[in-house]
Order: C-alpha cells, then sequence, then structure tokens
C-alpha cells in the first residue's frame, strides 16, 4: 500500500501516520466482520456493525487525505460489497468483502 500513500502534499511523516491508521481500521473491521459472522446475539452484532461503520469512516478519511485516487474506486467497491454484506449475511458476500478488504491492503 505504501506506493498509494501521498501525492506530494503531505510531509513523509504524515503519510506514516495515514498509513498505520489506514491499516488499524482496515484490520480492526476484518475482526469486526469476523465477529459479526459468528454471532447470534443480535445486540452483540449490532455492535460489531457499529466498530464497523467507524472503521468505514477512518478508511475513508485516510484514503480522502494521503492515498492517490485509485484507491477510491476500490473503496468504492467496498463500501457496497458492505452494504450487500449487511442486507444479506452470506458466505459469497463475505468472501466478495474480504477480497475487497484484501486488495484495499495489498494491492
Amino acid at each position: 500500500m505504501v506506493d498509494k500513500i501521498g501525492d506530494g502534499s503531505i510531509t513523509p511523516q504524515n503519510q506514516e501516520i495515514y498509513k498505520k491508521d489506514f491499516d488499524r481500521a482496515v484490520n480492526l473491521f476484518q475482526q469486526s466482520l469476523s465477529g459479526y459472522q459468528q454471532s447470534t446475539e443480535p445486540h452483540q452484532k449490532d455492535k460489531f456493525k457499529d466498530v464497523m461503520d467507524k472503521c468505514l469512516v477512518v478508511i475513508h478519511e485516510t484514503i480522502k487525505e494521503a492515498i492517490k485516487k485509485e484507491a477510491s474506486k476500490q473503496l468504492n467497491k467496498v463500501d457496497q460489497d458492505y452494504q450487500n454484506f449487511i442486507a444479506n449475511d452470506t458466505p459469497k458476500t463475505l468472501q466478495q468483502l474480504n477480497q475487497d478488504l484484501d486488495s484495499l491492503k495489498n494491492p
């Protein structure tokens, strides 16, 4: 992902901060997604969904601030597949969402 960070408008130090925030948000999203998938309690699922929603905000902000435009297309795909997963929790929608998240981390 380092090659997608920065377009010359932020310092290398800030690029590293954005990169760490981005990686943490994607990893926490994936952990919450796994918890969401394994949980059978609606209240617990709501908490995992809340964490995933907040992680998406962080992911959006770091991409907007530090990552080149190519990544925003992939992020739109993540958003769409996340909504599909929440609406229709199936192995197929889960797999697609995980693939999108992995491609954000490892282009």
